[in-house]
């Protein structure tokens, strides 16, 4: 199994950085989309690939959360997919909490209406949606959700869901987007060799994301296992003297 970083930057990011999103490749080579950013089709041409790869090699896209930075390159991926008579549908895994709204509230503007007849979410993708804290299994990889508060329990969907991924020799952790839980992850720690935990690295804290500051705080056999993403153009901090793995590089590869 590897994971590509197509990007590590927050949603207001650059070209050098590109969103938060990763390529995950089974073993078979079958690939998943983890996140589907705005910047989607610049980033995934960066390494190779295309809009036209959707359902095809890469057959299938989990996404975390309704933030644009997640979602807004869908649209593009339903369009292409459904006007090229090569491709086959793409698997969409999607917490099952927040599949009405990623179509209501996000995706129906767009996509509703084709050659004067209307239409649904699952008329462009496989929808698979998983329950809350549930497990899905995809190409011999087991996936495990993690509700995550982002952007605070008073708001509608206030909570991403980072993802437990177990592969043949072990498992690891994707925060997605994450407030400071340091009781979760302790827990989640004990489970797992390696943690990718995104950090805001903004100087006046926005109170939706892990900050640097408060990541510094956790112990140092936790941040040893700790790869910092989803951070701002340019960050000025040392991750490494603070006892971090690093910064992950826009680009970066891992293999398990």
């Amino acid at each position: 199994m590897k994971i590509k970083f197509l990007g590590v930057g927050s949603a207001f990011t650059t070209a050098d950085y590109y969103q938060s999103n990763m390529l995950l490749t089974a073993r078979n080579g079958r690939k998943m989309l983890i996140d589907c950013g705005s910047d989607i089709r610049f980033s995934l041409a960066e390494c190779g690939f295309g809009l036209r790869d959707f359902g095809g090699q890469i057959d299938a896209i989990y996404i975390s959360h309704l933030h644009a930075d997640h979602i807004g390159g869908l649209e593009g991926v339903a369009f292409n997919t459904m006007f090229d008579a090569q491709s086959p549908q793409c698997k969409l895994f999607i917490p099952q909490s927040l599949r009405k709204d990623l179509w209501e509230h996000c995706l129906k503007g767009g996509l509703m209406c084709v050659q004067d007849k209307e239409v649904d979410l699952s008329d462009y993708f496989a929808c698979c949606p998983i329950a809350e804290n549930g497990p899905f299994r995809w190409e011999g990889i087991d996936f495990s959700l993690v509700k995550m508060l982002h952007t605070g329990p008073g708001c509608k969907n206030a909570y991403s869901f980072g993802l437990v991924i177990t592969h043949e020799t072990g498992s690891i952790f994707i925060s997605t987007d994450a407030q400071f839980q340091p009781d979760l992850l302790g827990e989640i720690a004990g489970r797992v060799e390696l943690i990718f935990h995104d950090c805001e690295t903004m100087h006046t804290p926005s109170g939706v994301h892990a900050h640097y500051d408060d990541l510094c705080t956790l112990p140092l056999s936790l941040k040893q296992k700790m790869w910092l993403y989803h951070y701002q153009p340019n960050p000025t901090r040392d991750p490494g003297a603070e006892g971090f793995r690093g910064f992950v590089a826009k680009g970066q590869e891992f293999v398990f």
